[in-house]
This record gives C-alpha cells, structure tokens and sequence, in this order.
C-alpha cells in the first residue's frame, strides 16, 4: 500500500506592497520628496525672526539706555502681535490665496523691522508701533506649510512622518533664533540684527510662494462665516488643549528658576528648558518610528496621559543632574503630542480653513505659555503646576476624541481636494 504524501503547507510572505505599508517612514524618506526639503528650509528661515527678536530687542534696549524692563515689554509685544496675526492672515490665505498675503505680509513686516533697524528704541512710541506692525504682518508660513504637507506626502505614513519632522525642527527656530541674534548684536550695532532679520524674513517667504506646490496651491470653495475655522466645535476644544499645554510649558521657566535657587545651582535655570526642548525633538523622531494602527483619538489620549505622568518625577525636586535627566521625559512626550495635534488640527478643520486653523494653534500655545508664566510666578515656580496644566488638557481632550471619532476614527488621512492642487 503506497502512501502519498501530501506537500505541508507553505507559509505565503505578505505582498510587498503590504509590507512595505507597515514600514515606519522615516525623516530622511519625507526629505527625499521633491520640494520637501526646500519648503521646510525655507519656512524655517522665513521664521527665524520669531526667534531673534525677543533678544534682539532686549540688546538693543539695553544699548539705547531703555534697560531689560523696556526690552520685555517690547518682546512680549511682539510675541503678542505674532499670536493674533497668525490665525488672521491664514484665514486671509484660505480666502483670498497665498501669493498676495505672504509677499504681502513678508514686506510689511521687513519694512517694519528696517524701521527698527533705524530708529531702535529711543523713540518708544516709534518702536512700540514697528514691533506691532513687525508681529502681526509676520507671513503664516509654519500654517501654510502645514496646508502643502498632504500634496507633497505621498501616503499617510509620509504624512504622520512629515508633520513630525516639521514639529521636531521647530524647535530650531527658538534654538538658532537666540543665538544668532546674540551673535550678531556681538559684532555689530543692534539695528544690523534687525536688518537680518527682514533680510530673511523676505527670503524665507519668496522661496515658499516661488516653489512649485506653492503655485499650484488654491483655496477651497466653502461656505465662509465670521468665526471661520473657530465654527468647528471639534477645533475648539482642541484649542482649550493647547492652551492647556502651552500652560504647561509657560510655567517650566519660572519653575526651573526656582530650582535653581532651592539647590543653588544657577546653570539649572537655562539648561532645564533645553532640556525639555532636547527631548521634544527625541519624541517626534520615536513617535515617527513606531508604527501605531490604532484611532487618531487613541493616540492623542495615550500622547496627552504621557505628558501627564512624564511631569510627576520632576515633583518629587530631584536634584540638579537628575532633573536635568528627568526633564527629557515630558520633553518627548510633548514632541509626540504635538505632532498629534497638527493631525487632530487637519482632520477638524472645516473645508477652506486649514491655514487658519494653524494660525489659530499656534496663537492658542502662544496665550497658554503666556498664561502659565504669569501664573507661575504666585505659586513661586511650583513643579505641580506644568503637571496640573498637563493634567487639564488631558481632560479637554476627551470632547475632542469624541468629535474625531464620530467624524472618522479609520482614515485621519485626507488627500488634497482637486480645488487645492490645481
């Protein structure tokens, strides 16, 4: 009696193309795509400014005889301007196009700052006008650069990876900005720094609008309202959120002061934000890394609860070293987590206002940072309060996990509208 064997069953390998569907995208694949690593160079030019001027001013204060209370003063008018001007001139951009409002906005604001350049501080009034006009008319070029994303990321994966190493470089800007401002103010009067600053304003901004997805770029017809992107209920609440964390990391430098003088440790007041900023830029490379196939919802939820618990160490006053160690930790996880929100932002803003809308984003962190230093300084930099404010905006998420779940919880990624890619 012959036996016939039959063949075991061979294991099938996935199709490559499925494969290749589960491969984390990493930061040099969204660098390789055409255009990507012009936009983003250029953008973060076009925005260095943000980062010099608040120390540009102080310098050149100090230098016309103002003092440092005069240089805050101006600083925080600036930083203020730029907070409302940002979310005005992207719904400017959602409406009426992007040529006109970033040349536009680029050439006031140069013109601003070369009136700076001239006239510096002596005349405060003078002064106080050309940073307003300078911050305001400052082109939304982090909002719009955010609106291409989609059309230069080929898939979801491309996208996610896109809008982490947009975040992560972020930090650049208020890394480099500080540092070239004091390096030039080092080797020339303080007006050369201004003047730099509008050169590469005006660069940054002609690079972006002269790019090829630039031109091709056009706003979407969508029924238009006075509270614009605000009309999303979903975008709202997503605001209370980052204003939340924003409070979050307003409080760190007060509270970092205040380390460093329970442990008399002076270099803690400046390192421990770097810390933190450090650590922002090793979140979003990991978060880009892990492949997650799981709900936009899901993952604000688990990036806000690490924020939250990445604060609980640095309660307990570690000292100097270990919480400059300890730091990294609410660092990445504030990296993950805005990361996040640029896709929550995207998928809750309504058609025809996603420049807006990261105006809107970035105005809210910029009134939340403001709030938590001012409420820092009562509560003598106590390290429970960047955690309680985490803490908050943990809770404002809720609302708006339940807003994307019942708009989409499958595909958080939406591809550009013909209308936009013209």
């Amino acid at each position: 009696m012959s036996v016939v064997e039959t063949p075991a069953p061979v294991e099938r390998a996935a199709p490559a193309d499925e494969v290749d569907q589960q491969r984390p995208v990493h930061w040099g694949a969204v660098l390789r795509l055409p255009y990507a690593a012009r936009l983003l160079a250029a953008t973060l030019v076009g925005r260095l400014p943000l980062g010099m001027m608040p120390v540009a001013l102080l310098i050149a204060a100090r230098a016309d005889g103002r003092g440092y209370g005069i240089g805050a003063m101006l600083a925080s008018l600036y930083g203020l301007s730029v907070a409302v001007g940002q979310p005005l001139l992207g719904r400017l951009v959602d409406r009426r196009g992007h040529a006109l409002t970033l040349l536009g906005g680029s050439i006031v604001s140069t013109a601003a700052l070369l009136v700076l350049a001239a006239a510096g501080t002596a005349d405060l009034l003078t002064a106080a006008t050309a940073v307003v006009v300078a911050g305001a008319s400052a082109p939304p070029l982090e909002g719009f650069l955010r609106a291409l994303w989609p059309a230069i990321s080929p898939t979801e994966r491309h996208l996610r990876a896109a809008l982490a190493l947009d975040s992560g470089s972020q930090e650049l800007v208020y890394v480099v900005g500080p540092l070239t401002a004091a390096a030039l103010a080092s080797v020339a009067a303080p007006g050369f720094v201004f003047a730099v600053a509008a050169a590469l304003a005006m660069a940054g901004a002609l690079v972006v609008t002269a790019s090829a997805p630039s031109r091709r770029w056009r706003p979407v017809p969508a029924r238009r309202g006075a509270l614009g992107a605000l009309r999303s209920g979903g975008l709202r609440w997503m605001l209370l959120v980052l204003i939340a964390i924003g409070a979050s990391l307003g409080a760190l430098s007060v509270a970092a002061l205040a380390a460093s003088e329970r442990h008399a440790a002076e270099w803690l007041a400046g390192v421990l934000p770097a810390g933190v900023s450090v650590g922002a830029l090793l979140g979003t490379a990991a978060w880009t890394a892990l492949p997650l196939p799981v709900p936009l919802s899901r993952q604000l939820v688990l990036t806000a609860a690490a924020f939250v618990f990445a604060w609980v160490p640095l309660c307990l006053d570690p000292p100097p070293y270990a919480a400059l160690g300890l730091a990294v930790l609410p660092g990445m996880a504030f990296g993950a987590l805005l990361t996040c929100a640029y896709q929550v932002v995207a998928e809750l803003a309504l058609p025809g206002t996603v420049v807006e809308a990261y105006g809107w984003l970035i105005a809210a962190f910029g009134l939340g940072q403001a709030l938590g230093t001012a409420a820092a300084g009562p509560l003598a930099g106590s390290w429970v309060l960047p955690a309680a404010a985490a803490a908050l905006g943990l809770l404002l998420a809720a609302p708006v996990c339940k807003r994307l779940a019942l708009r989409t919880a499958a595909a958080p990624f939406r591809r550009p509208s013909p209308e936009r890619l013209s």
